[in-house]
């Protein structure tokens, strides 16, 4: 009897072992080491709060367009020039990879299901050309090891386009971006040179196209966007976009169906929000008037308007390439390629946070940072933003370094 409970412990301990370490390998649920991850951060006061950069690097990409983290927790990059994407714990180590050609946007339902924008090698008229394509990766049929999923084709311009025919010109068009909504259905942000008909089937190139969750398109929302505009409602030139429905899986996402999305085309408004209103079925996407927040005595700089003292109301922004939203605490994050810098704001528009209690600071504290380089807290052409909540770590695709780089507030740093 002894021996058999000995034995009966043995099992269950290795049992045990097994699971966790399959916890900590698949879906990344293994805590970061902060303290070795951060340098220790002594008390400060406003004049120091600020990003602090974690170690060490993620390196071994070449030119990562694109940074996610998943309903999943895992993360996720789109290692542009490596034609691949790559999956990996928030600890940084590599878990697997799929081959996507040219992978530039990821994102995931909450079916846990990856959606990749990416291109395709299509023949037409003897010549061979790449199309913009949107790939579906289904992570739970391979019990999450990416390297055993399949990359299914589902959304090939221009074949989702009732009327249109493939033609050698369509290898100009592209997917910069996509966002999920809380029912799984998904915003894809289109650019290209053909934005003179907004009567095009499929509408002009520069666009928000929204599909449902069987990767049919719903509609192009042509009626609510200027494909070449230079104020609010624009699609000129798209590179990002980010919903309200983010990470982490939970019972009360946001159902929200607006989003935020940035834009290097001629604009005096480079990162712009559109609510959406199930009551204006005439109009229902307008500009999101809780972005135009500039209240002066609260803030010093505004998403639509950096400066507020020289009287002229626009934003900063050079060629801002990504934005995501925080859940936890409705930051906007920004990387903008153009300045070399990520850029954080407030849910209504005000850049930085709000001081702390014990402080006599009365309006937010600028926390954005740049600057051209390979250093500390600098960046060459940042290309992808993500957020990892439970640990409040801001994740950098910093494509011109061919790296990864993290961050924390100091004031989130134990």
């Amino acid at each position: 009897m002894t021996s058999f409970l000995k034995y009966s412990a043995l099992c269950i301990g290795l049992l045990l072992m097994a699971m966790t370490g399959c916890k900590e390998t698949i879906f990344g649920e293994k805590a970061p080491n902060i303290d070795a991850q951060f340098p220790i951060v002594p008390p400060t006061d406003t004049r120091s709060i600020e990003f602090i950069q974690a170690v060490p690097v993620w390196t071994g990409f070449n030119y990562p367009e694109d940074v996610m983290v998943g309903y999943d927790n895992l993360v996720y990059v789109a290692d542009t020039y490596n034609d691949r994407v790559v999956q990996l714990d928030i600890n940084g180590t590599v878990l697997g990879s799929i081959s996507i050609p040219r992978p530039v946007a990821i994102a995931q339902d909450r079916k846990l299901d990856l959606l990749i924008a990416g291109r395709r090698d299509t023949t037409v008229g003897g010549q061979t050309i790449q199309l913009a394509c949107i790939y579906r990766v289904n992570l739970y049929a391979v019990n999450h090891y990416i390297s055993d999923a399949v990359a299914q084709p589902v959304v090939v311009h221009p074949n989702y386009i009732l009327g249109r025919t493939l033609r050698v010109s369509d290898s100009t068009q592209y997917f910069t971006g996509i966002a999920t909504l809380s029912d799984n259905t998904y915003y894809v942000t289109r650019t290209g040179p053909s934005n003179g008909d907004i009567t095009a089937p499929g509408g002009p190139d520069n666009n928000i196209i929204l599909f449902g969750s069987n990767d049919k398109m719903i509609t192009p929302l042509t009626s609510y966007l200027a494909a070449t505009g230079t104020g609010k409602a624009s699609a000129n030139h798209l590179t990002g976009i980010t919903t309200y429905a983010v990470p982490p899986q939970r019972a009360n996402v946001d159902t929200r169906r607006g989003f935020i999305t940035c834009l290097k085309g001629e604009n005096s408004f480079k990162v712009q929000g559109m609510r959406y209103s199930s009551g204006r079925e005439d109009i229902p996407y307008l500009p999101d008037p809780n972005l135009d927040f500039s209240d002066t005595t609260v803030g010093r700089s505004f998403l639509y308007d950096s400066d507020p003292t020289d009287g002229i109301i626009q934003s900063g922004f050079v060629d801002p390439e990504d934005v995501t939203y925080t859940a936890d605490r409705g930051y906007i994050l920004v990387v903008d390629a153009g300045t070399d810098s990520l850029y954080q704001f407030t849910s209504n528009g005000v850049e930085g946070i709000l001081p702390p209690t014990y402080s006599n600071e009365r309006k937010n504290i600028i926390v954005s940072f740049g600057g051209h380089g390979n250093g500390v807290k600098q960046f060459n052409h940042p290309m992808g933003v993500a957020y990892y909540q439970p640990d409040k770590i801001v994740l950098v695709a910093d494509a011109g370094n061919n790296r990864i780089v993290r961050f924390a507030l100091s004031t989130d740093i134990k």
